[in-house]
């Protein structure tokens, strides 16, 4: 029985709707350029974040993480061996190595950033690739040059494949006075260039690494390779849960991802503003029908029907409009991405720089299904909202003074 009132209800309200094609086109209209406007906004954000972030996985490693120490209420989380078993714990990491982090200087005074690693840990984590030599052996005081570092010692000091470094270790005295000690490593290798921080890095044993540094048990950081980019951000929220610093190139997809939410949630604010226009001429149109039909209501009224019954045959015509204005929007939506893959993507890449010069191959905005059901959802949210008052208002006619003064 429920259901054949309903189905009846919704076939007056249409008749409504039809009886007056223009008006409720017209009003339909109103909100469906802000249901356009959230459309195209949406999907230029993620149009945009979609492309930064397939970007940055084709420049960048991306699964590649460094968990490092953390103060966390007050006390520091050291990288422990016990840490390290917590770390590997996590689900979705393929390959981990603690690392111990230095910073020594030639003879000649050339800065090194030096990096001591497990040589039998590191190849499934780092990947590396050899431009020439190979890895040092373990226990060794070798070392291997990441590809710019390399050249610049080539240049300013003629370091070449095989030769010693002489390296400079700066410790203090007693009386803290800095005493430099000379320790010469061999050169075994060299990285091919990655783009990465290991260009600029030199690689020695861990195990040295910790003997020079005075022999401490505790690491500086855990090298982290994830299973796939997509398990990359569940390993971050696992090491942070640790109480650790997760550090790598998603740092760049979250600072894209913050920087979208920012342009949205500001365009966002403009299509609000044409939502509520749109959802006044809603209001409009129905305080006018109401008006319009105060005998008809009245009547309607006075042959039976309650005051809820009125009230759902106004926000049933209510959510015709509604799902008309959504309609339209998408359609209108769509058309306006369009428009912004054609004149606005030139001036959009040109903005953002050459880092993103690929966006160039695609489309700027990205439609997805869940965006035009959510431009529906908004049309007829906003349409039932705006017809409450109206709905309430001609619910409270009184019948008889409906039926002797309505037209």
């Amino acid at each position: 029985m429920k259901m054949e009132k309903f189905i009846e209800y919704l076939k007056i309200s249409a008749r409504q709707v039809a009886r007056k094609r223009m008006r409720v086109l017209l009003t339909a209209l109103g909100i469906a350029i802000g249901v356009a406007a959230v459309v195209g906004t949406v999907s230029l954000g993620e149009g945009i974040r979609f492309q930064a972030v397939e970007a940055i996985k084709d420049q960048s490693d991306l699964t590649l993480i460094e968990a490092t120490a953390d103060i966390r209420g007050g006390t520091i989380q050291l990288i422990t061996p016990a840490k390290i078993d917590e770390i590997t714990a996590i689900p979705h990491i393929l390959a981990s190595t603690a690392v111990i982090r230095e910073a020594y200087a030639t003879k000649r005074q050339t800065y090194l950033s030096v990096m001591g690693i497990d040589p039998t840990g590191i190849g499934d984590v780092i990947k590396p690739k050899y431009l020439k030599g190979d890895l040092i052996e373990p226990g060794t005081r070798q070392a291997v040059l990441g590809h710019d570092l390399a050249e610049t010692l080539q240049r300013y000091e003629g370091v070449r494949l095989g030769d010693t470094i002489p390296i400079m270790i700066r410790e203090y005295d007693e009386d803290g006075m800095p005493v430099d000690e000379e320790v010469d490593f061999t050169l075994v290798g060299v990285l091919q260039e990655r783009d990465d921080q290991f260009d600029q890095l030199m690689l020695i044993d861990r195990g040295v690494a910790q003997e020079l540094r005075g022999g401490e048990s505790s690491f500086d950081g855990v090298l982290i390779r994830a299973d796939n980019p997509d398990n990359v951000f569940a390993v971050v929220d696992g090491i942070k849960d640790l109480g650790l610093t997760a550090t790598g190139s998603f740092e760049q997809i979250e600072s894209v991802n913050q920087l979208m939410d920012v342009v949205v949630l500001l365009l966002a604010f403009f299509a609000g503003v044409a939502l509520i226009v749109g959802a006044l001429m809603i209001m409009n149109t129905m305080i006018t029908s109401v008006f319009e039909r105060t005998r008809e209501i009245g009547i309607t009224m006075a042959i039976g029907a309650s005051p809820g019954d009125v009230v759902q045959l106004i926000l049933y015509e209510c959510l015709f409009i509604g799902l008309i204005g959504g309609v339209l929007g998408d359609l209108l939506g769509i058309a306006f991405a369009g428009a912004i893959n054609v004149f606005g993507k030139p001036f959009i890449i040109a903005q953002l720089g050459d880092t993103f010069a690929t966006f160039s191959e695609a489309d700027i905005t990205l439609i997805t299904p869940e965006v035009l059901v959510l431009g529906i959802v908004i049309s007829i949210v906003l349409s039932q909202l705006s017809g409450f008052y109206p709905a309430l208002k001609a619910a409270r006619l009184n019948p008889v003074t409906a039926i002797r003064t309505g037209v």
